[in-house]
Parts: C-alpha cells; structure tokens; sequence
C-alpha cells in the first residue's frame, strides 16, 4: 500500500491547489471563515477526533476544512486511526508520510453535503484523485449503519457543521483498487466469487505496474452472469455454480480485462476495438448507447462508466462476454 501512494504525490498536490483556489472570497482574512462550527473545529473540540485533527494539520488540509465551501466529511475517529497504524506499521500519526497521508484524508470528503437521509447505495465521487488527477470512486451502502467499501462503519451520523456535514466511522479508508471497489458492491458478488475462486482478485489490487496494472475492466453484475445462463438452454449452464465450474473461466475473466490502459468513455468510439489480457479481441459500437460485440457474437451493453481507482477504471456490463 506505501508504494501506490508515492505515485499519487504529484496528483495529491495539484488537487490541494485546486481545493483552495476554489476555496477563494472577497474577505479580508486570508479566505478563510471562521464560523467555530466547520468541519476542522469539530475535529478541535470532539476529543475522539484528536489524531484527525492531527492529521489536518501535518497536511494543510484543516484550512480547506476550516475554509467556505460545501463538504461531506467521513472522519476516521481515533480508534480506526490506531487500527490503521498498526495494520500499515507505523508508530503514530507523525510516521505516515505526508503525501500518504494527504491523499487518504483527500478521499474521505465528497465535494457536496450529503446527510443520511440522502445517502443512497451506489459510487460517489470524492475529493482523493488518481495519478490521472481523475475523482476516486467510494462505495456506499445505504444500510444501517451505512458502509464503506465494504469496511468502514458510520458510528455517528448527520453532525451538521457550517460547511456541510461530518459522519464519525469506525474506520480509515485506503485508497480503492478496483478489486476493493468489486468487493464492497453487493451487484459484484458473483464476479467477486469467481475472481477469489481464479485468484485475480490479487491482480486487481495490484498498483505498482508489474501486474499490467492500471486496468480497463468491464465488470458484469450478478444479473449479467443470470443473463449468460439464460442465453442458451442448450449450453450446460443453469446456475452460477456452472460457470464457476469452467476449465476456461480465468480466460473468461480475463477477457473482461485491458492491461497497462484506463480506457474511459471518453475515449471510446464507435467500432473501437478492444484487445483485453487474454486472447482474442472484442469490438464497441457507440450508435445506441455503448454496446459491445464479443468474440461469440453476444451483444452487451455497458451501463455505468468511469468508476475509478487508483489502479484503473470499472465499466459495469449487462451480461457476461466471452472469447472464442
């Protein structure tokens, strides 16, 4: 995990730039408000949020909260800070490098006030970047308590401050692969099974580019692994379980993957043809929504674009593709 954040420096510090350039008024005090009510003076005043406030200062980061503007702070309380230590090795605060640090922070706050009778289960954007300086991706589940990724828990929500909302959780979260985004979204559960089963998962979390890594995956929900079974009567597949069952299901998998590319919808076009890690090709035709055509002819249509983490992107797929 201390390799990818040093690939992410450069980003991390362009992006406090911004966030202070957009922080900007007409007042006279250096643009920064005072209200005694901001999301980093109850960083001050709640004593479980201590190492937080800690945390904001090594980093400038308590001017941007202390700052105008409109945020949804999920902050880490100090138990989940002492959890992250010790999991990462460090003695205390002051031992995480500051551009580490910085871009965990980063992805804790959304750029919107969002209270918990908003909250929905999906992907939201969030202010943490990713070295293509593109919004990283975070996973709700609006349950209760709501969810992070799939770790961290929402202890104490809806503190209501002068720029925006703070929810206390029960833990740190790490920058997202893209097998942590797979894993914390219930839609990804099959996908999830078969790639723990092919042990790509560990390809998936990989980010310091010796595992082809950053990655395009075009990721079929668990309804798109019912519409394969549905396709054709005749093929032998009438469960997950049959699927799972495939001498051929890591080429399968992998078919869905790109190498050493973030390929975003921007820059798909209309016949584009995509050569994924394992053999053989498939093509996207862009004239009705964003459809692709596999190497069996099946057709699939993408559905959500543009989830992002650090190690690539997510395009979410109707049904499963597959090679020749």
């Amino acid at each position: 995990m201390k390799t990818a954040f040093k690939k992410y420096t450069v980003a991390a510090l362009a992006l406090v730039t911004i966030v202070f350039i957009s922080c900007e008024d007409a007042d006279d005090n250096g643009n920064i408000i005072d209200p005694n009510n901001s999301a980093y003076d109850l960083t001050e005043t709640n004593t479980d949020l201590s190492i937080l406030n800690t945390a904001l200062i090594q980093t400038g980061l308590d001017a941007t909260l202390d700052s105008q503007g409109t945020y949804t702070v999920f902050a880490p309380n100090n138990a989940a800070f002492n959890q992250y230590f010790t999991a990462n090795g460090y003695a205390n605060i002051e031992a995480v490098p500051i551009a580490e640090l910085r871009a965990i922070l980063l992805y804790h706050v959304i750029n919107a006030e969002v209270t918990s009778d908003l909250l929905s289960t999906g992907y939201v954007k969030t202010l943490g970047k990713d070295e293509e300086v593109e919004a990283l991706d975070l996973f709700i589940e609006a349950t209760t308590p709501v969810v992070l990724n799939g770790s961290a828990h929402v202890t104490q929500a809806d503190i209501e401050v002068d720029n925006g909302v703070v929810h206390i959780i029960d833990g740190v979260l790490d920058l997202p692969t893209i097998a942590t985004l797979i894993a914390a979204n219930p839609e990804f559960s099959n996908l999830e099974t078969a790639l723990l089963q092919q042990g790509l998962e560990i390809t998936l979390s990989n980010t310091n580019g010796t595992m082809q890594d950053p990655f395009t995956l075009f990721a079929p929900t668990d309804d798109g692994f019912q519409a394969l079974i549905a396709l054709d009567p005749m093929d032998g597949l009438t469960n997950l379980q049959d699927i799972l069952d495939l001498t051929n299901l890591t080429d399968i998998l992998l078919y869905h993957v790109v190498g050493n590319e973030r390929i975003r919808s921007g820059d798909i076009s209309n016949g584009l043809v995509i050569d994924p890690i394992t053999a053989g090709t498939f093509s996207i035709d862009t004239m009705s929504g964003i459809v692709i055509t596999d190497a069996q002819m099946t057709q699939a249509n993408i559905t959500a674009t543009n989830v992002t983490a650090v190690n690539g992107v997510i395009h979410t797929l109707d049904i499963v593709i597959r090679p020749m």
